[in-house]
């Protein structure tokens, strides 16, 4: 198995606050996204200019896929999926090649 990165970049719609946003990602990946197999970690941060980025690191691809398999249309994750300005989300996946601690 090799650990997947998954790199997602987006905008917050409109009318979405920062804290509001938080608030909801805990909220998903407390109850539902760190319950998934093959989960290992995610941060989110915000650039200056307004941009987001999650990190998520998966155990393997199969686990990644299977994650964007039931996230997709889940009611858990309807309330995080509308705060995001979709047109702006990006999604891209990486295998894992060195990491250094």
């Amino acid at each position: 198995m090799t650990k997947t990165i998954e790199i997602v970049t987006f905008r917050l719609a409109p009318g979405v606050t920062d804290e509001a946003f938080v608030t909801e990602t805990m909220a998903m990946e407390r109850n539902f996204l760190g319950k998934l197999p093959g989960f290992l970690d995610r941060d989110t941060g915000k650039s200056k200019d307004g941009d987001w980025i999650v990190v998520l690191h998966w155990a393997s691809p199969e686990d990644a896929q299977n994650s964007m398999d039931k996230f997709v249309g889940n009611e858990g994750t309807k309330s995080f999926t509308a705060m995001i300005d979709m047109p702006t989300f990006k999604m891209t996946r990486y295998e894992l090649r060195d990491h250094y601690e």
